[in-house]
């Protein structure tokens, strides 16, 4: 069953079978965990958005369009409720655990990649949630800037505004290092 594609797996959850529920579970748990950890750099924030988005989504599995991926609608739904985490927490402004962070995926062939990639990494984990939630979404999650407006409620100019702002920090940060 763990071969299946993702829509023979719908299918067969949608008719109860738990066995197919648990292939799609563990086929995409780390991704909407990473996303929910790339918007809220906080453990426990993603831990609690990927359940609740496994969860929303396995309730909604019956609406849920075949045709399309599963994958990036359950990305989407774990961005939403990390999102909603962090306005409920009122925590939008605060610095996270930056070296747990975005350091897991700073991985790279060479040291010099390495490097370069930590470097990007703190600078990125040093902007305001705001600015990295934008930079999040857009490079590392490859969403549109329109469909990053729809997720965190903002006109498209805000957001292209917040994603400009981000990359002129971001490009002074790394100067100031000689990254780049």
């Amino acid at each position: 069953m763990r071969r299946l594609p993702d829509n023979e797996l719908i299918a067969l959850a949608r008719k109860g079978s738990t066995e197919a529920a648990g292939v799609l579970f563990d086929r995409y748990w780390t991704l909407a965990w990473r996303a929910g950890f790339a918007v809220s750099q906080d453990r426990s924030v993603a831990d609690e958005a990927a359940q609740e988005a496994m969860e929303k989504a396995f309730v909604a599995l019956d609406r849920f369009d075949e045709t399309r991926p599963f994958g990036p609608w359950l990305k989407r739904i774990a961005i939403n409720r990390a999102i909603d985490h962090l306005r409920r927490n009122r925590r939008t402004d605060a610095h996270y655990e930056a070296e747990t962070t975005f350091h897991a995926w700073a991985v790279g062939e060479s040291a010099a990649d390495d490097i370069r990639r930590w470097a990007v990494a703190d600078a990125v984990a040093a902007l305001g949630a705001g600015k990295r939630v934008v930079v999040v979404l857009h490079y590392w999650l490859d969403l549109p800037l329109e469909e990053i407006a729809g997720v965190l409620g903002l006109p498209v100019g805000t957001v292209a505004s917040r994603l400009a702002r981000a990359k002129r920090e971001l490009e002074a940060a790394l100067e100031e290092e000689r990254v780049i």
